[in-house]
């Protein structure tokens, strides 16, 4: 029997997650699931939180052994490697899905057989004000989307495409995890979305769908800010990222005109924070 696959990488999530987990048990949906729970090593009580919910759902939810902490990318591809579903759905242990998210999804690759990855729209809620808007401006079109616009949206990071926002072909991400195995081992990368998006563009198309079925939430916790360091080093990762990406698919654009734009929004960020930073009533 087919069945989702839903991967959850956590760490120090202990506020978070029995939202997110919840709203994922309580999907109704036509297919059967399971929950696959990747705690890379938290400090806090993610770990406690996990085994709770194996003991109460232990027919869906499995917890990965415990190790040193792995990263953020080779934690999500031993989750792969784990999970037995045709297809993989990923969500984050702060966000929140809609009821009726997992239907959709299924529903919406079923009827696209030719495709690997289906998006959908997102909302996005603010943690610490409570707010929320959306959808992004900076994702992709509704409707079919060709591989190589994708590879070109995600190089350029002109799209705000992550994998959590979609279901995903197990059989595809496998296939590029033995194809480019240099990507998912190790602390290289500090984020796996853009690598396993634009790496699924060099094996067919996507689909996006203009449905919002989740809440994506924006915490001061995440690298990218929780301090100006840290967003420094992010966009470094990015363009070490980018470029071994570029190499990988033989990509023929202008890596000038990439890397540029990288720099342009990092240093945005960081000029953005040092003014809070220096004048906080300037904050909203």
């Amino acid at each position: 029997m087919d069945i989702i696959s839903v991967i959850v990488c956590t760490y120090n999530q202990e506020n978070t997650l029995p939202r997110a987990l919840d709203a994922i048990i309580s999907q109704k949906c036509e297919w059967p699931f399971e929950v696959i729970l990747g705690e890379d090593a938290s400090t806090d009580n993610t770990r406690g939180i996990c085994e709770e919910y194996v003991r109460k759902f232990p027919n869906i939810v499995y917890l990965m052994p415990a190790a040193p902490n792995k990263g953020v990318v080779e934690n999500y591809a031993d989750c792969i490697r784990k999970a037995k579903g045709k297809y993989i759905m990923e969500c984050g242990g702060d966000d929140e899905w809609c009821p009726e998210r997992m239907q959709l999804c299924l529903e919406a690759i079923e009827n696209h057989p030719n495709v690997n990855q289906v998006f959908t729209r997102i909302y996005y809620r603010n943690d610490n004000t409570g707010d929320i808007t959306g959808p992004s401006h900076y994702l992709f079109p509704t409707g079919l989307i060709k591989g190589k616009d994708v590879i070109k949206g995600m190089m350029h990071q002109r799209s705000d495409q992550r994998v959590s926002y979609a279901i995903t072909k197990r059989d595809a991400l496998l296939e590029i995890m033995k194809e480019f195995p240099q990507f998912f081992h190790g602390k290289k990368y500090l984020a796996e979305d853009k690598l396993v998006v634009t790496l699924l563009g060099t094996k067919g198309d996507f689909y996006s769908l203009p449905d919002q079925t989740f809440y994506y939430t924006i915490t001061n916790h995440s690298i990218t800010r929780n301090s100006i360091k840290n967003n420094f080093l992010y966009g470094k990762n990015m363009l070490i990222m980018t470029h071994d990406l570029a190499k990988a698919v033989n990509y023929q654009g202008s890596l000038m005109d990439i890397y540029t734009h990288i720099v342009y929004n990092m240093c945005t960020q960081l000029v953005r924070k040092s003014i809070i930073k220096l004048f906080p009533f300037l904050h909203h």
